[in-house]
């Protein structure tokens, strides 16, 4: 370890799938991750280039909008936030009940509507980021039709990241703050749209999750509340295209991670992701806008 990685090693890291954090002081540090070391990976080239791109998507994020978290500073592959005092928009809608929650709920979905309509709406200095390939970079091969509306549709911001569990409320500014964008593109705003859709159904998902939809919210209100603070409608076509394809993005994901499981999780989440997917597909087809 070297002497300036010191404070690193004060801080509890914990090792999540993809990067290491902790919290101290307010603060909220997120080390990418490549191996079992924080130190190590602090230092690490491609660790490096994953942080300094997330910390500058970030910022030009947050100077869109003031509910995005903007980073504090960037530290070689560490990027340091303010830390959010929570809870989490995933654990809390799941945990909701009742006519006093559902009003709830709705409003903090309604946040992040408005949210992505602010991010929708950036007309500068989006140039350098690249334009979304979808005719041949997507999970689900769009017809005539499909491609025909792309080629016409007006690039917004595409948030990859922009799903329910990577938002958390912070009680100092009373409301809703967006953190982890993932990778951004030029992209249509139909595709942010239904993976978030998307992802407010699968909340549900994942090991010792329900194998039943979540669908304690309506999509007429998040498209109402997203139409409006636009000023942009969105093309119902695209919209039901990419809610498919999404399922078949999620699908994809889902199918090589089982892969990898041992033999016995193996066995045991065949049929959970078969009938979880059976049931998306099957919401999409009759939930079409």
């Amino acid at each position: 370890m070297t002497e300036a990685a010191g404070w690193i090693d004060e801080l509890a890291f914990t090792a999540r799938k993809e990067s290491w954090v902790a919290s101290s002081g307010g603060r909220f540090y997120k080390i990418f991750r490549r191996s079992d070391d924080p130190v190590r990976d602090w230092l690490d080239p491609l660790c490096m280039e994953k942080a300094s791109r997330e910390y500058s998507d970030t910022l030009f994020l947050a100077r869109l909008s003031g509910r995005v978290c903007a980073p504090a500073r960037l530290d070689h592959a560490c990027v340091v936030y303010p830390l959010l005092s929570g809870p989490d928009m995933h654990p809390m809608l799941r945990q909701m009940r009742g006519a006093v929650d559902a009003q709830g709920r709705a409003g903090a979905l309604r946040e992040a509507m408005v949210l992505l309509a602010q991010l929708h709406g950036a007309k500068r200095d989006t140039a350098d980021y690249p334009v979304k390939d979808y005719l041949h970079n997507g999970y689900l091969v769009p017809d005539a039709e499909v491609t025909r509306r792309i080629g016409k549709r007006d690039r917004t911001l595409f948030i990859s990241g922009f799903e329910v569990r990577n938002f958390r409320f912070d009680r100092h500014r009373g409301g809703w703050f967006f953190f982890d964008p993932q990778h951004v593109f030029l992209g249509m705003p139909e595709d942010d749209f239904a993976r978030f859709v998307i992802s407010l159904l699968m909340i549900n998902w994942g090991q010792g999750g329900s194998v039943r939809l979540w669908r304690d919210f309506s999509v007429s209100d998040l498209l109402s509340t997203y139409e409006t603070a636009s000023g942009r409608s969105l093309d119902r076509i695209l919209l039901n295209y990419f809610l498919h394809e999404t399922i078949a993005m999620r699908r994809y994901f889902a199918q090589k991670a089982l892969h990898n499981m041992s033999g016995a999780k193996r066995v045991l989440g065949a049929p959970y992701l078969s009938v979880y997917f059976m049931q998306l597909n099957h919401w999409a087809a009759n939930n079409e806008l």
